[in-house]
């Protein structure tokens, strides 16, 4: 496997996480894929809808490309967030929110474009779809719905500050520190995601 897709998830089964998960499937090679999804106090039916999803992957022969974790109580997204980055086994790890579905494209077009960063730059620590600018920090960051971290970002400065709570500030944190660390931050110009 060359990818590991990490997928955090807070309840919203049916309008988010089944969209979501589904455009993986219809534009990406899924043998390709390690797909990880951090389940945190979902009391909906997203816990059946992932015995279904681990069902499927065995029918494919495929069940060492899913990765499931399950925690009863909300941990709030980073720690959602790090508890699967901990259990990824590939060097090239996308953060992918459940309320992301990807546009229509040719296979694995989204992966190779966030990809293409780290061929363009030995030093690209994180390929982003959009750069943002933070106000309180002064400086730019990239919006952690749909991005790429190298492991060795991860190795060098850790994983996701668990100063932010619930979420939001994290992923300026983390793009500074990367950058301090003396990885590059980089954009993508494609886009093959549609925010819901």
């Amino acid at each position: 496997m060359k990818y590991s897709i990490l997928i955090p998830t807070y309840n919203h089964c049916d309008d988010l996480l089944k969209p979501c998960v589904e455009s993986i499937f219809k534009y990406s090679d899924i043998t390709n894929i390690e797909l990880v999804i951090s389940a945190n106090g979902c009391k909906d039916n997203t816990f059946e809808y992932l015995g279904a999803l681990k069902e499927r992957y065995k029918n494919l022969g495929l069940s060492d490309n899913l990765k499931i974790i399950w925690h009863n109580e909300p941990l709030g997204y980073a720690i959602a967030c790090n508890v699967g980055i901990e259990v990824c086994t590939t060097d090239l790890i996308v953060l992918f929110n459940n309320d992301c579905v990807l546009l229509d494209q040719q296979e694995d077009m989204w992966l190779k474009t966030l990809e293409k960063q780290f061929l363009v730059s030995d030093k690209c620590g994180i390929s982003c779809l959009i750069k943002g600018h933070s106000e309180p920090a002064g400086h730019p960051f990239s919006v952690f719905f749909c991005v790429m971290v190298h492991r060795k970002v991860f190795d060098k400065i850790g994983l996701l500050s668990l100063d932010y709570g619930v979420g939001g500030g994290e992923d300026t944190e983390f793009s500074i520190e990367c950058e301090r660390a003396g990885f590059e931050v980089r954009e993508c110009v494609e886009k093959t995601w549609n925010p819901a």
